[in-house]
């Protein structure tokens, strides 16, 4: 079988420009050679001058001719001392920009609101701008805004007329809510009356109605309250709405009733409190957090 030479590394070649030497082997010859010479004769003390010449001298030789694994004693002088040198441990520093989608952010200390996107709300506003006269307007909405009206601004039944739909309305308070469940609601006429429904009025009052907020006066959403009468038994289990409000609408005979209010997510703490309650219970309760203002 024909025999074939492995392929070398012709980049890093050296041709052998004097004799069997190549240039770089010479030139170790002829520096350190006479370098050995020089070191002998400076050195003052005696047999140790020579010593030290002949050292000199065979560093040179094993500079030109000694390889170790095929490559040449310099170059593992050469990395030895970068190896020495270079630092041992790296610090990584980050320069470049944040991308597109982590720009423009804000973030607020209330917890009730979230981290939101500047450019995401000015769209969510041009849609809701483009497309609020197309909203169809809400009858049962229309009924409540329309009872609400027309306890604040009492007028006879026929000139009441349902109250356009609002974008956005604001929290009522425990008040203005016991306020509105104790007035008569008056249904919107419809577009096909029947002549022999008659209209409904009805009366709903709450026994007793409050509010729970923290100690920068927001309400508390999801808030459990806990009735318990002398003997410590649960009587009532209420819970806030959104908009931090709980009411209950069965009586409860008049005494002393403990509250004792518990936050689901431990983000809240409350003192257990004893409140009287009577017949008619007019006020609202309020209950706010330990929490620092």
């Amino acid at each position: 079988m024909e025999q074939h030479a492995i392929p070398r590394q012709i980049t890093s070649y050296e041709f052998k420009l004097i004799g069997f030497m190549t240039l770089k082997q010479f030139l170790y010859l002829v520096l350190f050679g006479p370098l050995g010479y020089i070191v002998s004769v400076i050195f003052p003390i005696p047999f140790l001058n020579i010593i030290l010449g002949i050292a000199v001298g065979v560093l040179g030789i094993a500079l030109a001719f000694l390889p170790i694994n095929d490559r040449p004693l310099d170059i593992w002088i050469r990395n030895i001392w970068k190896r020495l040198n270079s630092p041992t441990q790296f610090t990584y520093h980050k320069h470049n920009q944040p991308i597109t989608l982590l720009q423009n952010l804000y973030f607020v200390s209330d917890p009730h609101h979230v981290m939101a996107h500047i450019e995401s709300q000015q769209m969510l506003a041009s849609y809701l701008e483009k497309t609020k006269q197309t909203i169809q307007p809400n009858p049962q909405k229309k009924q409540v805004l329309q009872a609400f009206q027309n306890f604040q601004n009492p007028v006879p039944v026929q000139s009441i007329a349902a109250p356009p739909l609002m974008s956005s309305t604001p929290p009522l308070t425990a008040t203005q809510v016991a306020q509105a469940y104790s007035s008569p609601v008056i249904t919107a006429p419809q577009e096909e009356p029947v002549a022999t429904t008659p209209s409904i009025q009805k009366e709903h009052k709450p026994f007793f109605i409050g509010t729970v907020k923290n100690g920068k006066r927001i309400p508390l959403p999801g808030i459990l309250l806990y009735v318990k009468n002398n003997e410590g038994a649960p009587v009532r289990l209420l819970k806030t709405n959104q908009h931090g409000i709980f009411a209950t609408f069965n009586p409860l005979p008049p005494g002393d009733y403990i509250f004792e209010i518990k936050d689901p997510k431990s983000s809240y703490l409350f003192d257990t409190m004893k409140i009287t309650i009577q017949d008619v219970n007019i006020k609202s309760i309020e209950f706010y957090s330990k929490e620092l203002m």
